[in-house]
């Protein structure tokens, strides 16, 4: 599963203040907390941090959504230039991976974890998110035809959403972050970090929190870019990620045994979707 996929769980939970689902829930399991490290080493960036988690190996990955979304537009405008909309194609937006230290560490700085990296803390503040330019979307004929052209290739790719691993996947990554969040160890680092912020003259009880009071703006103030500093100064002194991430960890390792097999049998099955769209693509490609 991807970063994204993962903050937005968390974040969905956050914001509706709501368990995970009884749908897809998988094996009744209580996970126990689990033993980590005395000091437990952060992760280099958030992004590496949700992406090595051991729910993220089940699901697809950034390059498989990658792969997914390229397909997926390729079949569109292959259909579309065959209903005579040669323009289209020049029209069609392309996305690459994360590949740098400074491109991981600006994805997702700032979570439950706090806020890892002190160079975007003090270019970007919490404003890491890069807007998208709106482009004019194809009306009339045209715009029939695209919808007609992205149904057909909705019926060649199917999407995995809404099935039984999928479901499965969601549920245990929201009980993971739920069960990461009340846990003992973790909040005491939480507290921590709190009287650091305090201290710092930025007060604030929950990070998440924090991240999302700046976020009005339509870019990063002064006081923004010293309090995403003073946080990620906070967390490395309070070691709030390292024990956040080595928490999180641990509990979805039980999870994930409880569940082996529907978990095994979701990652074939995008296993063959990726497999599926690659083979689309190359003979889109050559056609």
């Amino acid at each position: 599963m991807s970063a994204a996929s993962a903050t937005a769980i968390a974040a969905g939970l956050l914001a509706t203040g709501c368990s995970a689902g009884p749908a897809g829930s998988g094996a009744h399991v209580t996970p126990d907390p689990p033993a980590i490290a005395a000091a437990p080493t952060a992760p280099a960036t958030g992004y590496d941090g949700l992406t090595q988690l051991p729910l993220s190996a089940y699901g697809t990955s950034e390059q498989d959504d990658l792969l997914l979304h390229r397909t997926h537009e390729t079949l569109v405008a292959r259909c579309m230039k065959g209903r005579g909309h040669t323009s289209y194609a020049d029209r069609k937006k392309t996305s690459t991976a994360a590949k740098t230290t400074a491109e991981k560490e600006a994805i997702h700085p700032a979570g439950a974890w706090g806020y890892i990296g002190r160079g975007t803390a003090k270019r970007k503040g919490f404003h890491v998110a890069v807007p998208v330019p709106a482009s004019k979307g194809p009306t009339g004929r045209e715009l029939r035809d695209y919808n007609d052209c992205w149904d057909k290739a909705d019926e060649r790719m199917p999407t995995l959403v809404g099935t039984r691993g999928w479901k499965l996947t969601q549920n245990l990554f929201g009980r993971s972050f739920q069960k990461a969040a009340a846990d003992s160890r973790v909040r005491a680092a939480r507290e921590r970090w709190s009287s650091c912020m305090s201290t710092a003259g930025h007060p604030a009880d929950d990070p998440e929190k924090l991240a999302t009071r700046y976020l009005k703006a339509k870019k990063a103030t002064a006081k923004e870019i010293a309090a995403a500093m003073a946080d990620e100064s906070c967390t490395r002194s309070s070691n709030l990620a390292g024990v956040y991430f080595a928490v999180l960890t641990g509990y979805q390792q039980q999870l994930v045994s409880a569940n082996a097999e529907v978990l095994t049998g979701y990652e074939e099955q995008i296993q063959e979707q990726t497999d599926r769209a690659e083979r689309l693509l190359t003979a889109s490609d050559t056609a």
